[in-house]
């Protein structure tokens, strides 16, 4: 009868003891420690990149509706007879880009946020949720939305149904058309808010914010800014160049080099912000 394989134990062979294997893992979490921050930081940019395509895709079809329109989609479209439902302005890219606001394109993989696609009832529309937004312009005194893409304003909350013309924008490598969903509110310039559809410089919100809440809210928003591509934004131009942009001067700072690229004549309008 063949024997089974048998394995011989050894007495007193070499191994590691309990100091030297203390030591191996202290060396195995000191590499981890410093690999940790580069993979992390790696990885965001990964995601970075990714959004910036979904951004190239997006202003590639937006230009290629202003080829067709001469002007650019509303932000909202009440029900017509060309458009029976009425339509929000990435249903109006959809010939070129072939693409629902709840696809990949218009996911950024950094947003963590929730994903609602607003309707229109009769001449009312509700805001849509996601990862990018469409430049609406800057609250001014009267809080009307001014100099934007996304149509015309005659009251606080109230879009005309009169679209913005392409030769209205003065600089389009210097104009901001869309991207990741931020906007500052005009009650307080230090307060974001992020994942809806309406990026604006200053966005005007009604009704009142408690100033108790309004600092925690504020502070959530400026760290979901930092947390979004490594402290960056990502930022299309009317030209179709996407830029990684910090969220401070972004939506905080009130540099006029930096608030001109919020406005289609491409100027600063600091009064709007006194």
């Amino acid at each position: 009868m063949k024997q089974p394989c048998q394995w011989r134990l050894h007495r007193g062979a070499p191994g590691f003891t309990l100091i030297e294997l203390l030591v191996v893992i202290a060396i195995i979490a000191i590499l981890a420690s410093l690999l940790l921050p580069a993979l992390t930081h790696a990885k965001a940019s990964a995601k970075s990149t990714r959004c910036k395509s979904n951004q190239r895709q997006i202003a590639l079809g937006l230009g290629m509706y202003l080829q067709d329109n001469a002007y650019f989609p509303l932000l909202a479209t009440v029900p017509n007879d060309s458009k029976p439902d009425g339509s929000k302005w990435y249903d109006d890219l959809l010939p070129y880009i072939d693409q629902k606001w709840t696809n990949d394109i218009f996911a950024c993989p950094s947003f963590r946020g929730d994903v609602w696609d607003g309707r229109i009832q009769s001449d009312l529309f509700f805001l849509s949720g996601g990862s990018y937004g469409y430049n609406v312009g800057t609250a001014d005194q009267e809080q009307v939305q001014r100099h934007g893409l996304a149509g015309r304003f005659d009251a606080p909350g109230n879009m005309t149904q009169i679209p913005i013309p392409e030769s209205e924008v003065k600089v389009p490598s210097n104009m901001i058309t869309l991207g990741d969903s931020f906007a500052s509110i005009s009650q307080n310039s230090r307060l974001l808010v992020s994942g809806i559809e309406t990026l604006s410089r200053r966005l005007y919100i009604q009704g009142d914010i408690d100033p108790n809440a309004g600092t925690e809210i504020a502070e959530a928003s400026v760290r979901e800014a930092r947390n979004r591509h490594n402290s960056k934004l990502n930022m299309s131009f009317n030209d179709g160049h996407v830029e990684a942009l910090d969220h401070k001067s972004l939506f905080l700072d009130l540099d006029p080099e930096s608030l001109r690229r919020w406005h289609s004549d491409n100027l600063p309008h600091e009064e709007f912000f006194q």
